[in-house]
């Protein structure tokens, strides 16, 4: 069984993701981005419109553990021509804590971080994927014993 420190560094790492997407999104622009909420099961933005999403996977489960077409500004103004706003960015467990338990790969968390702000700046939102499947369930298994 996973002991409680283990989970706590899940959660925080997983804290710090979301967090760093959410401050490069709200960085990336002085206008006042769309606050997004659920309301009747759809996504709706601060007016009460209904906001759909169209978006693609950018998922590279082999190192680097991120796709380095994601920063490719030729294929960004296509994805936005084409009515892209959304993509589901992998991370992977492996790209961020390569070598060892509370020992984080700042470089993978900077490309990130890097991309965020640039898919951003093509108004892409990110929705940020902790890729580790097996691990995941693994650990919310553990998690939901836990409780």
């Amino acid at each position: 069984m996973m002991h409680r420190d283990r989970w706590l560094i899940l959660f925080q790492t997983f804290l710090v993701l979301f967090s760093t997407a959410a401050i490069c999104s709200s960085a990336s622009s002085s206008t006042s981005k769309p606050r997004f909420s659920v309301v009747d099961h759809w996504i709706t933005d601060q007016f009460g419109r209904v906001r759909l999403f169209h978006g693609f996977n950018s998922v590279e489960k082999g190192h680097p553990y991120y796709d380095e077409q994601i920063f490719n500004v030729t294929r960004l103004k296509l994805y936005q021509q084409w009515g892209f706003n959304v993509v589901r960015l992998g991370t992977m467990w492996t790209g961020a804590q390569p070598v060892r338990q509370g020992q984080f790969n700042d470089t993978y968390i900077s490309v990130l971080e890097r991309a965020v702000k640039l898919l951003s700046a093509y108004g892409i939102h990110v929705l940020l994927d902790m890729h580790q499947v097996s691990y995941l369930l693994y650990t919310c298994t553990l998690f939901i014993h836990w409780l």
